[in-house]
Parts: structure tokens; C-alpha cells; sequence
């Protein structure tokens, strides 16, 4: 019963101050949360961003077929193979200049069968099925998709398969360079796919989405299997996967320079435009960091203070504990605790306001709207640093008072506070 006295007797003269530091702290835990969901949201969006450009992949192509312009709606003619791009991508040349850096071959196809007043347009793509999945999506609605070791099949679209009245296990022909036909039979249903880097809809085919501007259907091979459709290893286009996304405007000069000679291969990136599109972005997490940061200095030293003036008043209690036989730690053991309360109660005010109030999605100013909105996040990162400026409030308030009953004597702290 004495060490129940001994412990909370007296509590209430510093009750004002106590209510004065939860206050404090929720509204220090409030801020920084804000902030910090904010910081974490914005990073997220970065993250996506990242994702969905991929400013780390360098685009190679040949200028545009003009005769997929031109191709023909009526008639009796023979069918037709033609490429999306001009092939004049030497893999060679092409290897060589991108070093060890990732290339996702591909040979961008476009068949053509008219008969009388009707017909029928697909687009083909020979592709490295393993690399290009890193960087396209495919959906598959039924059977699988290519393998490396797969030859004269492909994996088609559902729009495209409509069209072409196959399903899997059924089989379309595709006129070669050569003037003759081979078959191919059909692995594979896509219900979805984004094709990274897809050539313009330039000629009325079937579409997943009949609004998008890019082609969003086809035929999918194996770029062996296109090789031999088109009579030819050159490429109509190309990705280059950069290591890291610094070294792309070094990859980019290098992939311009082995093709200077050639005019109508164009080197593209995206890197130099996502640079510009998060730069005040990046500037905006600084300063919701630094906001963040001199919250906690100012406001939390305040709380700390407040907390130390509570653990001075009650030196001699803690003393009284010691001179009785209890240890140094069980002495102080019920300032650890109540500093502990006040700090787990401040945070978690604090949270709860910052929950509430802090908008769920918004647009932070500037060039972020390009990035899409911002989604504030609560994860452990936040939790936890709300949780540590409670803990360290408390550390910093009792370690004067700690520090000084453990170097001085009994007597001088029990003599404390007398006149």
C-alpha cells in the first residue's frame, strides 16, 4: 500500500501539465502522420509511375510502312505480308551497341487477305516470348503461351481469333516472303494484353479496344517463327532494357551513334521526359519531410520538457521508493509506465486525427498531376514513427531525472524541494 501512495500520491498538481503533454504529442503524431502518409502515398505513385513508363527502356524502330496505308479493301489479290516498320534494324549492329544491356527483339507484322468486297486484317509480332512478358502483359483467357522452342504457332487475341473463326487447336495461314503459306496453328486466347511500345493503328483491324490509338490485338510467334515468315533476321523494331535508369542518356548516345548512318532508324526514350515530370515532385516529399522533421524538434522537445517538469516534482517520491529497499528500477518503473500512457495515448489521438482528416486521394500541384493522384498511406513506417516520438519524448523527459537519482545520494534527493 506505502509503494501505491509512494507512486501516485501527489499526481494531481501536475495533472495540467500532463493533459498539456498528451496534447502536444497528439498534435506533434497528427502532423507527422500527415505528412508522412502523404510522403509514402507520393512514393507510391512514383513507384507506379515507374511501372507503367519504365523510363529504363530505350525504344528502337524504323520508320513507318506508309504502305499500310495503302493497303487494299476490295478486290481479287493475292493475300499479304507486310512490316509495320521498314526493316532496317541490324540485330547485329544493335547487340553490339547496347553492350550488356537488355535487347527484346521483335519483327512487327502486318497480313492482309482481301476477297471480293470484303476483308481481313491482323497484325502479327515475332517476339522473345520470356523477354517480352518483362515487359508487356499478357492475360491469357485459355491454353499458353509461346516458348522459346515453339515453331509455327501463335497466340492470338480474342477479337483477332473471332475474326479469323479459330480457337485453340485450329490453324490460319500467313503468307511468307517466299510466296507461299505457312500454317499456324493457334496455342493460345489473350483476353488482355499491353504491348510495350505498340505501333500506331494505321490500318482498320480487329481490336480489344477499339478506341486506343495503338494497336491493342494480334498475332503473337516466336521471332524464329517471324524470321522465317519474313525471310529475314533484320528487325522493324526493338527494346532495350537499360541496367539502371541513369544509364540511359549514355545507352541512348551510344545506340545513335551506331545507327547514324542509317536515317531511318529513330532512337526514343522516355527517361529525359520522366526526369522533368517528377523533379518538383521530388522537391514536394522534401519539404513534407522537412515539415515533418521540425515538427518533431520543435513540438516534441516541448512535450519532453513538459514531461521532465512532472518526473522533477516527483524525485523525491521515487527516492523515498530506493531509501525503502526497492530497486533502482522497480523505483522507477512507474515513471516509465505513466510516461509510456501519456505517450501511447498522444500518438494514438494523434493517428486517429491524422486518419480522418488527411484526404484520401488528391493531386499534388505541379507536374505531379502526370503522375496520377496521390493515395496518402498509413503502413508500419508511419505507425512506427509515431510510435517512436512517444517513446523518445518519454526518454528524453525521465533521463535527467533517472540519471541524477542513480549518480546522487539518497539523502540530497530526499532533501530536494524542502526550504
Amino acid at each position: 500500500m506505502i509503494w501505491v501512495k509512494l507512486t501516485f500520491g501527489g499526481m494531481g498538481r501536475r495533472f495540467v501539465e500532463a493533459i498539456a503533454a498528451i496534447m502536444i504529442l497528439a498534435a506533434t503524431s497528427a502532423t507527422v502522420a500527415a505528412s508522412l502518409m502523404v510522403v509514402e502515398g507520393a512514393r507510391n505513385a512514383l513507384n507506379r509511375a515507374i511501372r507503367q513508363d519504365r523510363p529504363d527502356i530505350i525504344h528502337v524502330k524504323s520508320r513507318f510502312n506508309r504502305a499500310l496505308f495503302e493497303t487494299p479493301r476490295s478486290g481479287n489479290l493475292p493475300p499479304l505480308t507486310i512490316p509495320v516498320y521498314e526493316p532496317l534494324i541490324d540485330p547485329a549492329d544493335l547487340e553490339h551497341a547496347a553492350g550488356n544491356n537488355r535487347v527484346i527483339r521483335r519483327q512487327s507484322l502486318f497480313r492482309n487477305v482481301v476477297s471480293g468486297d470484303s476483308f481481313l486484317n491482323i497484325y502479327v509480332f515475332g517476339i522473345d516470348p520470356d523477354l517480352e512478358r518483362e515487359v508487356s502483359s499478357f492475360v491469357l483467357a485459355r491454353g499458353r503461351f509461346l516458348r522459346k522452342d515453339d515453331r509455327a504457332v501463335a497466340v492470338l487475341d480474342q477479337a483477332s481469333a473471332r475474326a479469323l473463326g479459330v480457337d485453340i487447336g485450329g490453324a490460319f495461314p500467313i503468307r511468307k516472303a517466299d510466296g507461299g503459306d505457312l500454317e499456324l496453328t493457334v496455342i493460345g486466347i489473350l483476353d488482355k494484353l499491353e504491348l510495350r511500345g505498340a505501333p500506331p493503328r494505321s490500318a482498320e483491324a480487329p481490336s480489344l479496344n477499339p478506341e486506343a490509338t495503338d494497336v491493342s490485338s494480334g498475332a503473337f510467334v516466336d521471332i524464329q517463327t517471324s524470321e522465317d515468315i519474313f525471310g529475314r533476321p533484320t528487325l522493324t523494331d526493338a527494346l532495350v532494357v537499360a541496367r539502371s535508369m541513369s544509364a540511359v542518356p549514355s545507352l541512348v548516345a551510344k545506340l545513335q551513334e551506331a545507327f547514324r548512318l542509317e536515317p531511318g532508324v529513330f532512337v526514343t526514350e522516355r527517361y529525359s521526359q520522366y526526369e522533368r515530370k517528377v523533379r518538383d515532385f521530388v522537391l514536394t516529399l522534401a519539404v513534407f519531410t522537412a515539415l515533418s522533421v521540425a515538427t518533431v524538434l520543435l513540438a516534441g522537445t516541448f512535450a519532453a520538457n513538459l514531461l521532465h517538469d512532472i518526473y522533477v516534482d516527483r524525485r523525491r517520491q521515487y527516492a523515498t521508493l530506493m531509501a525503502l529497499g526497492c530497486s533502482p528500477a522497480m523505483s522507477i518503473a512507474p515513471a516509465v509506465v505513466f510516461g509510456l500512457v501519456l505517450g501511447a495515448a498522444g500518438s494514438a489521438i494523434g493517428a486517429f486525427v491524422a486518419v480522418l482528416f488527411v484526404p484520401r486521394s488528391f493531386a499534388i500541384p505541379s507536374l505531379m498531376a502526370d503522375l496520377g493522384t496521390t493515395q496518402p498511406a498509413l503502413d508500419l513506417m508511419v505507425a512506427g514513427s509515431i510510435v517512436a516520438i512517444g517513446i523518445v519524448a518519454v526518454i528524453v523527459g525521465l533521463a535527467p531525472t533517472g540519471l541524477r537519482l542513480l549518480r546522487q545520494a539518497l539523502a540530497t534527493s530526499l532533501s530536494e524541494g524542502r526550504s
